[in-house]
């Protein structure tokens, strides 16, 4: 499972189980860490995921800001009340490759819609860099 966390909202993304192909499967709305929490592990029950992938969002020059702290406390949250692996990979650009597919496929940028596959972009990287 792959997210990319916003202040609202998070897009989810989730491989095959072959692991090679990373696919939308949408976004939620939360007020709150703990409320964050729960609907992402109850997704990732649902779906019989093994591993969650959260964007890391550094600064172009590589420094972390307040986002990124934000990041890895939602992944070490996740971890320690899920019991599932929690990696955190570097999401520099991913919002803008995301839109870029969007306007290449002839769809309207919504939030929604654009979290999502920011977080379908996330997950295949790190699935392609499992594959190196």
């Amino acid at each position: 499972m792959g997210l990319d966390l916003g202040d609202v909202r998070v897009g989810i993304a989730i491989s095959d189980e072959s692991r090679f192909l990373a696919s939308g499967y949408g976004f939620v709305e939360y007020r709150g860490y703990n409320d964050l929490i729960k609907k992402i592990i109850n997704i990732a029950r649902k779906e019989e995921v093994d591993k969650i992938v959260v964007g890391l969002p550094l600064n172009m020059d590589g420094s972390k800001g307040p986002q990124a702290a934000k990041a890895e406390k939602i992944a070490l949250l996740l971890k320690q009340k899920s019991g599932l692996a929690a990696n955190l990979i570097d999401e520099r650009l991913s919002t803008v490759e995301a839109s870029r597919q969007l306007h290449a496929g002839g769809k309207k940028a919504q939030k929604g819609l654009v979290d999502m596959v920011s977080a379908t972009v996330i997950l295949q990287a790190f699935l392609d860099g499992q594959k190196d």
